[in-house]
């Protein structure tokens, strides 16, 4: 029998576990070769997300040796369907369990980190006191517009007009003034429902091409926005909810989704360089979150988002590989687990 060791951690209520014993890295010369291999083997990802070890509500990383000398740490992110070029919740798991795990010992209140995602090199400041992380602030990959203010046609819905954008992972943006309804925990399942149909429908209309990822050629988020507005403290602020393949809502205001946000918002000037924005969650927690600056990806006009969010270490668990257990991968049920 082997042992996994995983510590369970959750950034703004989504869940983020961190493997730390256990596995050795899958074979591949980058970090997105080895996420593509698990992938395509499913073994550790089945064993890992499916029941009675995990759920459809899980997230669960795999820390690896970097590829990148500039790296002090390399994660491979599995989600119930996907295994993302990275994910900002995600990220502020890891390098909470890093630090507070002492895997990479905390020496300074403003510990300087790099991660290295299977999408690219994250850059993270983590502010600790006590030997513990209050908060994390991620430089996301750079994040970009593909399709600003397309028609599409959705069952059910009609004709809705939605942008499509990369922060780390493809999205489909959808103001909520032509959905009109709120986001609350209440309205998950109608939310759910809803943005399921969309990404549906853009992924077959409009379809999504990264520059550089090439097996990134579909949608695999929908994000629905509500308008943003200036709050008390003066401060930019939108409320977000992100449905994740197959149907279930982001917990956290999702650093992937709220880096396409981003982009998205800065294409259509309703936000500037350095400029504050609260991105808030379906549970009312948030990241703050601001561009950095512009760059050029492959000719393509992009932003660099950072984000700030905090997570936190629940609990310690060692899973059994044992030869003997009748259902080595696990197994799916549609009624908890969605079919798409």
């Amino acid at each position: 029998m082997r042992n996994i060791k995983l510590i369970s951690a959750n950034c703004c209520g989504e869940v983020g576990d961190v493997i730390i014993e256990g596995v050795e890295p899958p074979p591949g010369k980058t970090l997105l070769e080895q996420s593509y291999f698990l992938k395509k083997n499913k073994k550790l990802w089945e064993f890992i997300l499916n029941e009675p070890r995990g759920g459809v509500f899980k997230h669960v990383n795999l820390l690896v040796p970097p590829k990148n000398p500039k790296a002090d740490m390399g994660f491979i992110i599995m989600e119930p369907m996907d295994l993302p070029p990275m994910s900002g919740s995600n990220s502020i798991c890891v390098a909470t369990v890093l630090l507070e795990k002492n895997i990479i010992p905390i020496k300074n209140s403003n510990m300087k980190i790099t991660l290295e995602a299977p999408g690219g090199l994250i850059e993270v400041e983590a502010e600790c006191e006590n030997q513990k992380v209050k908060k994390v602030s991620i430089t996301n990959l750079p994040s970009f517009v593909v399709d600003l203010d397309k028609n599409i046609s959705v069952p059910g819905l009609g004709d809705l007009t939605v942008s499509t954008a990369y922060g780390g992972d493809s999205f489909v943006l959808v103001n909520n003034s032509d959905i009109n309804i709120e986001i609350k925990p209440e309205n998950a399942d109608k939310i759910v429902d809803i943005c399921s149909k969309i990404t549906k429908s853009a992924s077959e209309q409009l379809g999504f091409k990264h520059p550089q990822l090439d097996n990134l050629n579909y949608i695999s988020f929908c994000m629905l926005m509500d308008k943003p507005f200036i709050n008390s403290l003066d401060n930019l602020e939108g409320k977000n909810t992100v449905c994740i393949r197959p149907k279930k809502l982001d917990r956290s205001p999702c650093g992937t989704g709220s880096s396409a946000r981003l982009a998205y918002m800065y294409k259509k000037n309703q936000i500037k360089i350095q400029q504050l924005f609260e991105s808030k969650s379906i549970l009312g927690t948030s990241f703050e979150c601001y561009i950095k600056e512009e760059i050029a990806i492959s000719n393509i006009k992009a932003i660099v988002p950072v984000l700030t969010g905090q997570a936190w270490i629940t609990g310690e668990q060692t899973l059994y590989l044992d030869e003997n257990n009748p259902f080595p991968q696990g197994y799916r049920l549609t009624d908890t687990w969605p079919s798409i």
